[in-house]
């Protein structure tokens, strides 16, 4: 498909036209000698590059704001539009469009000229959008097509934006600013390619003038499968920018429903080398618009923050404002962000929350445009849609950043600040006296918090002055216990002790517990890991009877070595963990134990196969649970043997008896299975 030259082009004719984006209202007076006589260099010029007029001149007249519609007819090719103003316009707007209403092209210059440079693959009636958008007065527009672009199509010399500006290669790029710009990679040079997107394809390079730091958006709607990448070195990788293959969930406008890529960053001041290549082999024409804004400094974003007070939530959006700051995790929060300003009166406990359905992070700042100030980061809590900064600050003013990992995560979010007393003011759970009841039966997820709690308690294996609650759990019959934290702001440790203040009855302590406990009263304490690792936390709980570890385990069949055992764990319960059939919150198969007795030293064997299930082996030393240490009677386990059909362990183990369990993997995994037994004796 042929190409209209480019806007360089037209910009370095003495002709004074640059690209504007434009509307236009009514319609009538004649033009003044002015615009006619500006309109006689450009048709003189436009026929000197072999170009033709395409239709009549059309006239009018606009005041401010006020826009017309023109209908003009384009031939099939390239053409471009020329709208010119009077001396009482400023600033021309000219958008093109389809029958369907469709933007093709739009001026995004401010200027009493306008031009429009367009590809159509079929011709037709269009529709020009004239916009005065500052001053009033009289306005022509012309339509040319044709001239000497190296071809019509992609059989010519490459793109008539590369050959108007520059061959669109390292050494010779094309000129690429503001508005939208059309090409072909059909013959471009195949050098180089992003890091987002294997290439062999031809690629066309643009060389983009930044004049001030700016937010940059450049997206391209291609006709095959595009990638676009932006270098500061042309002909080096390592200083790529930025690279995308295809904007997610976008079709194309092309044939081929092909996705367009975009990029959206911050670029300094400075040349930048845009490259617009093909996924492997692909090629074709293409469509790039280009957008750019100014980006205030972070010295001008931190005068503009707006007060955080304590207690107050408030609303906001991402989607207007740029990539300030970047933070020490969630990615280094390299999204868009908005600052705010927390004033704290004396040392206290502070929680900063921001909400949203992106991927949040909130940073915080003791001096806003000072990265090295930092005095936390959070991308967690218990919430996926939220992120909780947690700390204790000295009084001061600080600048909080809501912020986001990515520059493709943003929108809409809350933000919700708390002050608390230093040494907390005390909640339900506190305390050993109002430990709050969990029934031993149930399996149990726990929403706690300790941000206004105290300190009373110490787990053992935490630091001194941490927040705490404590929970008070009553075993009725013998039972594997088991806790854990699966999610939290701040850092928290767990113990679990006979007598609530007493630190020497401590059984296990860690951010995960499991505990075979005989019949008694527990307290499960939830302790703050120091004294600025408070926050909400989420506990899961599970207690289970071991009576159907002990049935399970009196009477074992045992295996003899040489034979295939047979069996089936449907229907047989699931009364054992194994440590190698993934994560054990999710383990809920039914299994069977086996035994097996070895008179000497021996080399042993033991291979299952599960033919419609994935099952699971492990070799225990002693059949039940062991108190403290549930796991560590297992001292072999094996998923898949060449795949998730077989299981194997091979090993060698002195005289004794030890238990073979069978299990699937993770819940529902069940079914029948063979086992099959060898013992090789060995000699010293």
């Amino acid at each position: 498909m042929p190409t209209p030259p480019s806007v360089g082009v037209l910009a370095r004719l003495s002709l004074g036209v640059v690209l504007v984006s434009a509307t236009v209202g009514a319609c009538g007076a004649t033009p003044r000698a002015e615009p006619l006589a500006r309109y006689v260099a450009v048709h003189n010029t436009l026929a000197a590059m072999g170009m033709s007029q395409v239709g009549p001149v059309q006239r009018g007249a606009l005041s401010e704001g006020r826009d017309t519609k023109l209908t003009v007819d384009l031939p099939l090719g390239c053409s471009t539009l020329v709208t010119l103003g009077s001396d009482g316009a400023r600033d021309l707007d000219v958008e093109l469009q389809d029958s369907a209403g469709k933007a093709l092209g739009h001026d995004t210059t401010n200027d009493v000229e306008a031009v429009v440079s367009v590809c159509v693959e079929q011709a037709g009636k269009h529709t020009l959008v004239v916009k005065m958008s500052k001053g009033s007065g009289e306005f022509m527009s012309a339509v040319w097509s044709g001239g000497e672009r190296g071809g019509r199509g992609p059989s010519g010399a490459g793109s008539a934006a590369a050959q108007a500006s520059g061959g669109g290669t390292c050494e010779s790029p094309a000129a690429l600013g503001p508005g939208v710009t059309i090409g072909s990679t059909a013959h471009g040079e195949a050098n180089f390619e992003g890091t987002c997107g294997t290439s062999s394809a031809k690629e066309i390079v643009y060389r983009l003038e930044v004049p001030t730091r700016q937010h940059v958006s450049i997206e391209v709607d291609p006709r095959f499968d595009a990638v676009l990448y932006i270098r500061k070195e042309c002909t080096e990788p390592g200083s790529e920018v930025a690279c995308n293959d295809d904007v997610q969930g976008r079709p194309s406008s092309g044939r081929n429903n092909m996705r367009p890529s975009k990029v959206d960053t911050v670029l300094e001041a400075g040349a930048y080398f845009v490259f617009v290549d093909g996924y492997e082999e692909a090629e074709g024409t293409f469509r790039v618009t280009v957008t750019s804004r100014e980006v205030p400094t972070i010295a001008q974003a931190c005068q503009r923050a707006l007060p955080l007070a304590a207690g107050s939530q408030l609303s906001g959006s991402t989607q207007t404002s740029f990539d300030h700051a970047h933070a020490t995790c969630g990615e280094e929060a390299k999204g868009a962000d908005v600052v705010y300003r927390l004033d704290v009166a004396q040392r206290s406990r502070v929680r900063v929350t921001e909400h949203s359905d992106f991927s949040p992070v909130v940073h915080v700042r003791k001096r806003c445009a000072e990265a090295d100030t930092e005095v936390g980061c959070s991308s967690d809590s218990i919430e996926s849609e939220d992120a909780a900064f947690v700390n204790v600050l000295d009084p001061g003013q600080y600048a909080v950043f809501a912020d986001a990992t990515s520059p493709e995560k943003g929108g809409r979010f809350t933000l919700r600040a708390e002050v608390g007393a230093e040494a907390g003011s005390g909640v339900a759970g506190d305390g050993c006296g109002d430990a709050a009841p969990i029934a031993s039966s149930q399996n149990a997820m726990i929403d706690g918090d300790t941000f206004l709690a105290r300190d009373d308690l110490a787990a053992k294996c935490g630091s001194p002055g941490g927040a705490d609650v404590v929970y008070r759990v009553d075993i009725a019959k013998r039972s594997r216990l088991r806790a854990r934290i699966v999610g939290q702001e701040g850092s928290h440790v767990l113990a679990l002790a006979r007598s609530c203040a007493d630190a020497s009855t401590q059984l296990a302590c860690g951010t995960t517990l499991d505990q075979v406990v005989q019949p008694g009263t527990y307290f499960l304490i939830v302790d703050a890991r120091d004294a600025k690792s408070f926050g909400k936390f989420r506990l899961e709980l599970k207690t289970g009877e071991v009576g159907p570890q002990e049935g399970a385990c009196k009477t074992p069949p045992e295996l003899r070595s040489g034979q295939t055992t047979s069996g089936t764990t449907a229907g047989a319960g699931d009364k054992f963990t194994i440590s190698c059939a993934g994560p054990q919150q999710g383990q809920a198969s039914p299994d069977r134990m086996y035994k097996i007795v070895v008179a000497r030293r021996s080399r042993i064997k033991l291979e299952l196969a599960t033919p419609t299930w994935d099952g699971v082996l492990a070799l225990r030393r002693t059949c039940l649970d062991q108190g403290g240490a549930p796991r560590g009677s297992e001292f072999q386990c094996n998923n898949d043997s060449g795949d998730e059909h077989h299981a194997k362990i091979e090993t060698t183990v002195e005289a004794g008896t030890y238990f073979v369990h069978v299990d699937g993997h993770q819940s529902g995994n069940q079914g029948p299975f063979t086992l099959l037994y060898s013992a090789t004796p060995l000699t010293r």
